[in-house]
């Protein structure tokens, strides 16, 4: 199993996308999806997902207050998104922007 590329959080081997997914309420969520090739343990995922997750905390300015949650669907995916406080069109923005940055 092959753990320093879930860690390092620039794994050669997975798709990286940000975008704006909705609640099941209809307010947004930024979020970056990780997807993983068929066969790759589940760990591995995972980790990726908690690295990503630590680094947009630390990241985040202390004027914002959302919630950053790690979603885990499958053995090869998943995501990381922010709950947002407001929700308005200020707050997705920054939340967008943060994670094209954090990402790279």
């Amino acid at each position: 199993m092959k753990t320093n590329n879930a860690i390092s959080m620039t794994p050669a081997n997975a798709n990286i996308s940000v975008s704006l997914a909705h609640s099941r309420y209809g307010t947004p969520q930024p979020q970056v999806e990780i997807r993983y090739p068929r066969g790759t343990h589940y760990r591995v995922v995972r980790a990726a997902l908690y690295a990503l997750a630590a680094k947009l905390e630390t990241a985040t300015p202390a004027g914002d207050n959302w919630v950053v949650e790690v979603d885990a669907f499958g053995d090869e995916m998943g995501r990381v998104y922010l709950e947002l406080v407001k929700a308005d069109a200020a707050e997705t923005k920054r939340g967008l922007e943060l994670l094209r940055k954090v990402v790279g």
